[in-house]
C-alpha cells in the first residue's frame, strides 16, 4: 500500500499565478468549485492560498457576500482549524489565505489506507468538536464539514473551509446558482428540506464525519443526490460498530430534529466528560498518530522553512481532558536515554569562542519582530537582553543565531534564561539539516521548563522523539537559569548534553543521526503549552568549540 502523504502538489500550469502578493507560489493542491488552492510561500512561512473563480468574483453581489463571509471567518479561533491569516478582498483576484495544514485529509486517508482505529477516533471527535466551537463562537456556520475538509496533521485535526462558502448564497438564504450547498451524504436533513443551515447542521455533518472515520463511509452513503435526501430524510443510521462509550453522542448529532442535536460546545463536553471545559487547553493536548494511519512518516510541507519547523507541543496537561480519548502522538524513548542519578558530570572545558552575544545592542542580527522592548513579541529588549514570547496564538517561536562561520562538529551553546513569566518549555536547538526539504530536516531540542523539568527531543523532518523524558532541574530558580548544551557529530552519531548551572541535567546519544549531514547551525526557541501568554528573556548567547 501506498502511504498517505501530504496534500498532492501539483506542477503550475502557463496560466497559473507565480505571485500573489507577498506570496510565491510553489505548486497547486488543488481545484474545486470556488476556486483553485496553491501552496505558497509567505512572510512568516508556507501558507495555502484560495484564488476565486472569475466567474464568481466578476459578481459584485458575490464579492460583497465573500468580504463579509472573510471577515467572520477572521474571527474565528485557532482551536483545531486552519485559521485565515490573509485575504484580497478588492480587486482581481480575489484569494484568501489559511495556514498551511501539511498532512492528508482525512477523506483521502480513508479511501487509501480505510477506517481509523485506536485513539485517533477519540482524537478526531474531540478536535473537530472542539473546532466547531471555535466556528460558531464567532457566528459563523460551515455549511460543507466533510472528511475531505478536516486535515491530519501531528498536532490533531484541523478543520478548513469554514464559512466561505456562504458567499454562494443570495439573500434568502439560496446559493446564486440553485444549488444545494454542501456534500449530499454529510446535509442535515432540514437543509434538504428548505431550511437554512445552522450550527446544528454542522453538528449532524460531524456525526456523519464520525461514522465516516470509524467505518469508511457517512451513514447516508448514496450514489445519488435523490438517494441522499430520502436516506437522511427518512432513515435511521446504523451504529451498531461505533464504540458503544461513543454511539450516543454521535446518535444525539444525528437526530432528525435540529432542536434534539447538542451544540458544539454540549458535544465537546460530552467527549471529554466535564462540562464547561477549556478548549485551549483540549486544542493543546489533541494529538493523531501517523504513523498508525499509514505506516509511514509523512512529510510536512514541500517548501523550506527559514528555521526548523515547529513541533508538536510537548507538554501534556494533567488537567487536560485525558479521560475522553484527546489521543497523544506515541513517544518513544530511544537507546543512550539515561535517568537523572547518573548525571552528575560538569561541562567540558570550553576552547575557543566562536560567537557571542550580549544583547547590549540591536540590530546584531537576531529576528525582530514589531518593535523593541521588554514587551516584544520577539525582539531585543533595549535593557541588554532578547525577549520571545508565544500564546495559544502562535505556540511556537524560534530565532537563529545570526553566525557567519563555519561551526565544527562539538560545540557547546550557552545562554541564561530567566522564566518567570513563562509556562512553557525553552532553550536552545542545534540543526544538522542537509537541504531545506522537509524531508532532509534534522533538529534536537534541548530545554528546560518553567517547572523545573528538563528534556531532549529529536525532530526528524516531521516526527519527534522525546530522547529522555522529563527530568528534574536541581536547584531550579526561575528567574536564573544558566544553560549548556552540548551538540557533538560523530560517525553518523549525536551526542547531546544539557547542564542546568553546574548539573548534568539530560543526556542522550542519538545512534541513528545520519541525516545530519549539513552544516550545524544554533539558535533560541520558546514553545506555549498552557492556556496563557508565555515569555522569557535571553542573555549572554554563545557558542564554543570543544577541545
Amino acid at each position: 500500500m501506498m502511504p498517505t502523504g501530504t496534500p498532492t502538489a501539483v506542477a503550475l500550469d502557463p496560466g497559473d499565478p507565480t505571485e500573489l502578493g507577498p506570496y510565491r507560489i510553489a505548486s497547486r493542491l488543488g481545484r474545486g468549485g470556488m476556486g483553485t488552492v496553491y501552496l505558497a510561500e509567505g512572510p512568516m512561512g508556507p501558507v495555502a492560498i484560495k484564488v476565486i473563480n472569475p466567474h464568481f468574483a466578476n459578481d459584485p453581489e458575490f464579492r460583497r457576500r465573500f468580504r463579509r463571509e472573510v471577515e467572520a471567518a477572521r474571527r474565528v479561533r485557532r482551536f483545531c482549524t486552519a485559521p485565515v491569516l490573509d485575504a484580497r478582498l478588492d480587486g482581481d483576484p480575489l484569494w484568501i489565505v489559511t495556514e498551511y495544514v501539511a498532512g492528508p485529509d482525512l477523506g483521502r486517508v480513508l479511501r487509501e489506507n480505510g477506517p481509523l482505529t485506536g485513539s485517533n477516533i477519540e482524537a478526531l471527535a474531540v478536535g473537530v468538536a472542539t473546532a466547531l466551537t471555535a466556528i460558531h463562537d464567532a457566528g459563523v456556520v460551515h455549511r460543507d464539514l466533510k472528511p475531505a475538509n478536516v486535515l491530519l496533521s501531528p498536532l490533531g485535526p484541523r478543520v478548513i473551509d469554514f464559512g466561505i462558502a456562504r458567499a454562494l448564497d443570495s439573500e434568502d438564504g439560496q446559493t446564486s446558482t440553485g444549488r444545494i450547498l454542501g456534500t449530499p451524504d454529510y446535509i442535515a436533513p432540514e437543509v434538504f428540506t428548505g431550511r437554512q443551515a445552522g450550527p446544528e447542521a454542522d453538528i449532524f455533518a460531524w456525526g456523519c464525519v464520525m461514522v465516516a472515520a470509524i467505518t469508511g463511509a457517512s451513514p447516508f452513503a448514496s450514489k445519488t443526490i435523490e438517494q441522499a435526501f430520502y436516506r437522511v430524510v427518512n432513515e435511521t443510521p446504523d451504529l451498531s460498530r461505533i464504540d458503544p462509550s461513543l454511539r450516543p453522542i454521535i446518535a444525539a448529532a444525528l437526530e432528525k430534529d435540529p432542536a434534539k442535536r447538542p451544540t458544539a460546545q454540549q458535544l465537546l463536553d460530552a467527549l471529554v466528560r466535564r462540562p464547561d471545559v477549556d478548549r485551549a487547553q483540549v486544542a493543546g493536548t489533541v494529538r493523531l498518530d501517523l504513523s498508525a494511519l499509514t505506516g509511514s512518516t509523512l512529510p510536512r510541507t514541500q517548501i523550506a522553512p527559514a528555521q526548523p519547523a515547529k513541533p508538536p507541543l510537548r507538554r501534556r496537561l494533567a488537567d487536560a481532558a485525558m479521560g475522553a480519548g484527546a489521543a497523544l502522538l506515541a513517544v518513544a524513548l530511544v537507546a543512550g536515554a539515561v535517568t537523572l542519578s547518573r548525571l552528575s558530570s560538569s561541562a567540558p572545558p570550553e576552547g575557543e569562542v566562536l560567537y557571542q552575544e550580549n544583547f547590549s545592542q540591536e540590530g546584531t542580527g537576531w529576528p525582530e519582530d514589531g518593535f523593541a522592548g521588554p514587551d516584544a513579541s520577539r525582539n531585543y529588549t533595549g535593557d541588554g537582553r532578547y525577549t520571545i514570547r508565544v500564546d495559544d496564538y502562535e505556540n511556537t517561536k524560534w530565532a537563529k543565531a545570526p553566525v557567519n562561520a563555519v561551526l565544527p562538529d562539538d560545540v557547546l551553546v550557552s545562554v541564561k534564561l530567566d522564566m518567570r513569566n513563562a509556562n512553557s518549555w525553552s532553550g536552545v536547538w542545534c540543526d544538522y539539516s542537509k537541504s531545506d526539504e522537509e524531508r532532509d530536516r534534522l533538529y534536537y531540542l534541548l530545554a528546560v521548563n518553567h517547572v523545573g523539568r528538563a528534556k531532549i527531543v529529536k525532530v526528524d523532518g516531521d516526527t519527534w522523539r522525546d530522547l529522555t523524558a522529563d527530568l528534574e532541574v536541581p536547584n531550579y530558580a526561575r528567574g536564573n537559569v544558566p544553560l549548556r548544551a552540548r551538540c557533538a557529530r560523530s560517525g553518523g552519531e549525536m551526542r547531546l548534553q544539557l547542564w542546568a548551572g553546574e548539573d548534568l541535567v539530560a543526556e542522550a546519544t542519538d545512534t541513528e543521526a545520519e541525516k545530519a549531514a549539513g552544516k550545524p547551525s544554533f539558535g533560541l526557541y520558546l514553545e506555549w503549552v498552557r492556556n496563557a501568554e508565555s515569555r522569557v528573556y535571553y542573555d549572554d548567547f554563545s557558542i564554543a568549540r570543544l577541545s
